[in-house]
């Protein structure tokens, strides 16, 4: 799959999506091809509910990789460390808490904080806040980010790991997204006291794209880690309950799945 998915045509008004597992996905456009928060090795003591779907040393051809905060189910130095040495043109964006030194490669890494925009393989890639249980910043920007990528005819929000906060409506609200990637593992008592922050719920997630009429959701975060998922059955039944016609995808892990502008 990963070898058809790198020499795949892509037509103009489409992207092309290969699912890598728990919010992690790759965009092939025109232009090249982005990497979202790729996590393809061994979780250590996070434990993998199932093996990587793609080996991150045969993703040649990465234009940029967009990492979305520090936790280790979203910045894992070894997959970049794999696709840094099979993409020697290939830059790293994410949020000034990354630290790549450990593994050579942070002259590729540029520090990007909410407001920004990059100029990435022909996409235009506008970096806007997350909130991962609450919103933070210091002096020196943001830990959590999220983005929006305008490529192809094609605009797609990707929120990393966030709940809903004040602003965020208004923020996606300057574009009309086609596609909408959305946490729905929610957040309780229990895992906050084991130090696991939350993000959007099933019933947030559908309520946010039924606000900004998003073309498709993409559910994500609830596959991966047993101990911080959540049943993706929940989501499809709220989207059901408040809008049968809202279209939605489970994107599984190696899929390759061909997205439309609207």
């Amino acid at each position: 799959m990963l070898s058809r998915f790198l020499s795949l045509e892509v037509l103009p008004g489409s992207l092309a999506l290969l699912g890598l597992g728990q919010v992690g996905v790759a965009l092939r456009g025109p232009g090249g091809l982005i990497l979202i928060d790729p996590f393809l090795t061994d979780a250590g003591e996070l434990g993998r509910a199932y093996p990587p779907p793609v080996d991150p040393a045969e993703l040649g051809g990465v234009s940029a990789a967009l990492i979305s905060h520090d936790h280790p189910d979203h910045f894992d130095p070894a997959t970049l460390e794999a696709v840094g040495r099979a993409s020697p043109q290939a830059r790293f964006y994410g949020p000034h808490t990354l630290d790549l030194a450990s593994v050579g490669l942070e002259d590729r890494l540029a520090s990007v904080d909410a407001g920004e925009t990059l100029e990435v393989a022909g996409a235009r890639v506008h970096v806007i806040a997350s909130a991962h249980e609450r919103l933070e910043r210091s002096e020196r920007g943001h830990p959590y980010l999220g983005f929006v990528l305008e490529w192809n005819g094609v605009t797609v929000y990707h929120a990393g790991d966030t709940v809903p906060f004040d602003g965020l409506l208004e923020t996606l609200s300057r574009w009309k997204l086609d596609a909408a990637f959305v946490p729905i593992n929610g957040r309780d008592y229990f895992r906050g006291k084991a130090n696991l922050k939350g993000n959007f719920d099933a019933r947030e997630a559908v309520a946010l794209a039924e606000a900004l009429d998003i073309g498709l959701v993409i559910p994500t975060h609830f596959d991966l880690l047993p101990f911080n998922g959540a049943n993706p059955a929940h989501f499809v039944d709220e989207l059901q309950r408040v809008n049968p016609a809202r279209r939605f995808h489970l994107l599984r892990p190696g899929e390759l799945f061909l997205l439309l502008g609207g």
